[in-house]
């Protein structure tokens, strides 16, 4: 059976894949090994998972060099990878007639940068919101949630993007003033 890891190295090596793509490539792929092939619901759960986790990254087609206009999402290798590249991928590639698809680094950069943006803005909208009143321990608790998930795909994708990122770095630093002044001022 195709692992996980394999999955992220068939990625890694085209370039970029969809969805429907990585289901044809792991079928052949298992059937060269003469394995059962593993079904799409669970490739798409894995798939879904590593998004989570940032093994993967979901992008456009307007952010993989040469692709035409279409409905399809393609996923490449994240910042948290470690693909292992089958060695029967050779033989699935030339099956397929698939080649390497190069991904423009510098657009994915500005789409996350604008979606951590985004969640910086309407966390710092809650902060306020809540400040406004009495801050319940659950209320703080969310925020420092949040807060946490933003910081670590900062994390996650600043060393792997091409493009800097201070910008969403010092707004980060704000929102980490802002919630420290919130604990600060309920006694915590």
């Amino acid at each position: 059976m195709v692992t996980k890891e394999e999955i992220y190295g068939i990625i890694d090596a085209i370039g970029a894949l969809t969805l429907d793509e990585i289901d044809q490539v792991v079928k052949e792929m298992s059937l060269i090994r003469g394995d059962v092939p593993m079904a799409l619901p669970s490739i798409r759960s894995i798939c879904e998972e590593a998004e989570h986790e940032n093994l993967i990254v979901a992008v456009s087609w307007e952010e993989v060099k040469g692709m035409d206009e279409s409905d399809y999402s393609y996923y490449i290798s994240g910042p948290n990878a470690f693909p292992e590249v089958p060695f029967e991928l050779s033989e699935v590639i030339d099956i397929l007639e698939l080649s390497k698809r190069e991904v423009d680094m510098s657009k994915v950069s500005t789409r996350i940068n604008r979606n951590l943006h985004k969640r910086i803005k309407n966390l710092e909208s809650k902060i306020c919101s809540v400040s406004k009143g009495k801050v319940l321990s659950h209320d703080l608790e969310n925020l420092e949630h949040r807060y946490s998930d933003i910081l670590n795909q900062y994390y996650d994708h600043s060393f792997w993007l091409p493009d800097d990122m201070s910008e969403v770095e010092a707004e980060i630093g704000e929102l980490s003033s802002r919630i420290e002044a919130l604990r600060a001022a309920q006694g915590i």
